[in-house]
């Protein structure tokens, strides 16, 4: 064989050599993603309710104790993406603030990934509410949380322990005229910061919040005359609440209530105001309007 040739023949080899390590290298711009464990998991957590993080509520004297429930539900996220829900399993006792949660999800998991916990449901509304306790506990008390993946053994996982943060406050209200209370057919809240929440939404990975009035319209009259209400403040600062209302006897009342900063420093309080001031507005007898209006809206 002449040297040409022999070059010619280690030329090709160099070539097949170089073709064949491009296709075994990697492209940096489009790494494959891997679904290997894309699968279904078992997935336990043990989970702590404190005051107000449950969706069923009790009134203990001037507390609001929450306990959980075999009929709750668990959402759960993970990047954005529900991937599954989570039943719930109830220490033993009459109402009991631990419980574990267990289900099936589907995901791609490893140990340290974070998932997100939802009760009851991702979209939430603060408006039509009908005073009691019983509807604060089964339509508007919401909570959250997050964990992290423990331990993977098989199809099984182990989650840290979940605490759930409160997303609202719960108040109780009663209104008094000169000294005696009123019985409410509806009452709409405002706040002066203008950071009440009507309705939130989670995304998979953030909260949306609209701003907007929280209205009430009681089923009945209160044997205590006093109203419940699940409300979400945005504001970190002290505000103030103004009341529109209309009594039993179709009366029009206003009231306002001053709130503290210190109440409005997170979610999750029972807040007694039962004894708030309330009186007819106060009507120009030229115009018909209301003279301190701008107080009061």
């Amino acid at each position: 064989m002449n040297l040409r040739h022999t070059v010619i023949i280690a030329a090709g080899i160099l070539v097949f050599a170089g073709c064949k390590a491009l296709e075994e290298m990697p492209l940096l711009d489009k790494q494959p993603v891997s679904s290997e464990n894309l699968r279904t998991w078992n997935v336990t957590v043990k989970a702590t309710k404190t005051d107000l993080d449950n969706k069923a509520l009790d009134l203990d004297g001037s507390s609001l104790n929450s306990y959980w429930l075999s009929t709750d539900k668990v959402a759960v996220y993970k990047g954005g993406q529900k991937v599954g829900t989570l039943d719930v399993y109830p220490d033993a006792g009459e109402k009991p603030s631990r419980a574990t949660l267990n289900g099936n999800i589907t995901a791609d998991l490893a140990v340290d990934d974070e998932l997100s916990l939802l009760i009851p449901r991702e979209s939430w509304d603060y408006g039509n509410q009908d005073g009691t306790l019983e509807s604060v506990a089964d339509d508007y008390d919401y909570a959250t949380a997050t964990v992290t993946v423990k331990n993977i053994e098989d199809d099984s996982v182990i989650l840290s322990g979940a605490e759930f943060d409160k997303e609202q406050s719960v108040y109780r209200f009663g209104f008094k005229e000169g000294g005696s209370y009123i019985y409410l057919k509806d009452f709409i809240i405002r706040a002066a910061n203008g950071l009440l929440v009507s309705s939130r939404a989670f995304n998979g990975s953030a909260w949306e919040s609209t701003p907007g009035p929280v209205s009430v319209t009681p089923a009945s009259d209160p044997a205590d005359h006093l109203y419940y209400v699940s409300i979400r403040n945005e504001s970190t600062e002290a505000d103030t609440y103004r009341f529109l209302m209309t009594g039993s006897n179709d009366a029009l009342y206003v009231s306002s209530k001053a709130i503290p900063a210190d109440v409005l420093d997170g979610p999750g309080k029972f807040i007694g105001a039962k004894n708030t001031a309330a009186s007819k507005p106060d009507f120009s007898p030229a115009t018909g309007e209301i003279n301190n209006a701008a107080d009061i809206f």
